[in-house]
């Protein structure tokens, strides 16, 4: 048996807005046969991201089975739930308070229906957006650790995975690094070059590419494993029958790896590239000056936070709707899948649009003004978005990505089916 540690933490995350169609089918064909592996094991343990908007979905659409589910095994002891925030905004982009605020509403809905079970020790921010901000808030909460993309250590000191890392800037805050390349086999990403076919083929690939370590972490979205790629499940079902590597959760990884050094990690996230790194432009997909519909998007956003925290100071009773729907707006997915890097479906970008437009419209405290401006710019965004599709504009951008990125445009275009969206970055 190899005393490689393999730490693996699966992500739930859903957008509340998605297609219902659609979530039936991730739910029936992921979501379900990912947790019969754990319910069948009782011993087996996993470290698992699932924020309260999630967690409020599966209840609203009948799928409440499966919080009960999650909440049997929690009380067995084989969860370990990440700390994340309701909405699953890009961190970094928002203050303390917003941060504050989602996580706290998170907390609250998570210890509603896992009760005592629901302790977590790490923050998962969402798509590994790091930044000095994501550290200090995992310290305002008294966590112990944070997942970061290994682009944030290795772009910073990073001298193998034979220890752990610490935040100069947060005093302690141990952060845990994704290796990129094993997440992106394992969950059969756009990126990955070879897909392993087998448990086996795996283990020899972390092997390979691990031969000094003491670990790896991947971070992997649960729809890969049935939805995005039918019966992959059985993969990660292998895996954890796999004797060849130790099996951990990431809270259980912070105190097995006792060497630990302090760095100062750089910004990035988990879709960070390398020549977005070189560019010093580390969240490139969320915020692409030449993408008009992502900047009208930030502008919209920006005038509705103004105009809700003024409405807070004046005490309007329309306060807490329009700070909701604000909320809801905030999630990093609306503009990733407005960026056509390579990922696009204009949907998330109009319901986001329609929510911070709403938001600024229905505050009594709000000048006519700004309702104007809000419904001017939603307005230009729809109409952006509509000719921006005829035109074949998104399909341009959707090209010039992958060829920057050397992936075959019919390797992108086919491999999803029309009932998938393209909706498979890691989120």
């Amino acid at each position: 048996m190899s005393n490689l540690l393999w730490g693996n933490l699966i992500n739930f995350y859903q957008p509340p807005t998605i297609d219902r169609a659609e979530l039936d089918k991730i739910v029936n064909k992921s979501y379900i046969p990912v947790l019969r592996i754990f319910s069948q094991n009782p011993d087996l343990r996993f470290t698992i991201n699932l924020p309260g908007s999630t967690v409020e979905l599966l209840i609203k659409t009948g799928f409440g089975t499966l919080i009960k589910k999650i909440a049997e095994m929690a009380e067995r002891g084989q969860i370990d739930f990440t700390m994340t925030p309701k909405y699953q905004p890009i961190m970094p982009f928002l203050d303390d308070n917003d941060l504050d605020r989602q996580i706290e509403a998170s907390n609250k809905i998570c210890k509603r229906y896992f009760g005592i079970n629901y302790t977590p020790k790490g923050l998962y921010s969402p798509c590994m957006a790091y930044s000095p901000v994501v550290s200090k808030v995992t310290a305002r909460f008294g966590l112990k650790w944070v997942v970061v993309d290994d682009i944030s250590i290795s772009n910073g000191n990073q001298n193998g995975r034979i220890l752990l890392y610490m935040d100069k800037a947060a005093g302690g805050i141990i952060l845990i690094p994704r290796h990129r390349e094993l997440s992106e086999l394992l969950q059969g990403a756009v990126w990955a070059k070879k897909l392993p076919r087998s448990s086996s083929d795996f283990i020899q690939m972390a092997l390979q590419k691990c031969p000094n370590d003491k670990y790896f972490v991947t971070v992997i979205d649960a729809e890969y494993f049935g939805y995005t790629h039918a019966g992959r499940h059985g993969l990660l079902k292998a895996l954890y029958n796999e004797a060849k590597i130790r099996k951990v959760t990431l809270s259980d990884l912070r105190t097995q790896i006792k060497r630990k050094e302090f760095i100062k990690p750089v910004e990035g996230t988990a879709e960070t590239r390398p020549n977005d790194m070189k560019r010093k432009k580390p969240y490139f997909l969320w915020q692409n000056e030449s993408n008009i519909i992502q900047q009208t998007l930030w502008q919209l956003f920006n005038l509705a936070s103004a105009e809700i925290k003024n409405a807070g100071s004046k005490g309007d009773p329309q306060y807490v709707r329009a700070r909701e729907m604000f909320d809801s707006a905030s999630a990093s997915v609306n503009w990733l899948m407005a960026s056509g890097n390579p990922w696009w479906n204009g949907a998330y970008a109009l319901q986001a649009a329609d929510d911070l437009a709403i938001a600024v419209f229905v505050l009594l405290s709000s000048p006519l003004k700004a309702k104007e401006n809000a419904i001017a710019m939603r307005l230009k965004l729809y109409e952006d978005i509509e000719q921006f599709e005829k035109n074949g504009e998104i399909k341009k951008w959707q090209k010039n990505c992958l060829r920057l990125n050397n992936i075959p445009f019919e390797r992108f275009f086919t491999r999803l089916q029309p009932e998938e969206n393209n909706s498979e970055p890691a989120k």
